[in-house]
């Protein structure tokens, strides 16, 4: 006989996976009534209507049965012109679900195109510093004259020669005044 907690887990989880699967289900409903219909899609785009209007008109492309907390976070990023995240909070929503963390997001951008070797060079010590759920993106700057700058989520390490040029240029600046 399981024990006491064991059953409350298993309703408890019973419970989150039918509220995920209502949310899954309704987010991605909207996204195929929004893909689908252009000519709704611009009407939703356009920030010159009025943000009742758009939701309006919204709340009318969707299926009647849409739950209600579902239409308000619906609304809510048609006001705030997110409506095109759809997809990706739904996918977000179950990977909280599952317990996993979001991938973090390196953009490394540097003065010349890397080689693979470089750029593998970048990965594995990126993954290293901050784990393995990790996306890349690599770019090329020529404003940056040398060096790379590296942002992985909030933080920024800029290591080129153009912010020394510009550290080095506020330096004098000041002794200078």
């Amino acid at each position: 006989m399981s024990s006491r907690q064991d059953r409350v887990d298993r309703y408890a989880k019973a419970v989150w996976e039918v509220v995920l699967d209502r949310w899954t289900s309704a987010l991605g409903e909207a996204s195929k009534a929004v893909a689908g219909n252009k000519k709704l899609a611009d009407a939703l785009g356009d920030a010159s209507k009025p943000a009742a209007d758009r939701a309006a008109a919204l709340e009318k492309a969707l299926p009647k049965e849409t739950p209600a907390d579902v239409l308000n976070l619906l609304k809510a990023m048609v006001e705030a012109g997110d409506l095109g995240l759809i997809d990706d909070v739904a996918g977000r929503l179950v990977q909280v679900a599952s317990g996993k963390s979001a991938a973090l997001k390196a953009e490394i951008s540097s003065a010349i195109e890397l080689s693979e070797k470089e750029k593998e060079q970048i990965r594995q010590r990126l993954i290293a510093e901050h784990g393995e759920a990790m996306t890349f993106a690599f770019d090329v700057d020529p404003a940056l004259l040398g060096g790379l700058r590296v942002r992985v989520g909030d933080r920024l390490v800029d290591n080129s020669i153009a912010s020394r040029l510009a550290t080095l240029r506020e330096s004098l600046n000041s002794v200078v005044r």
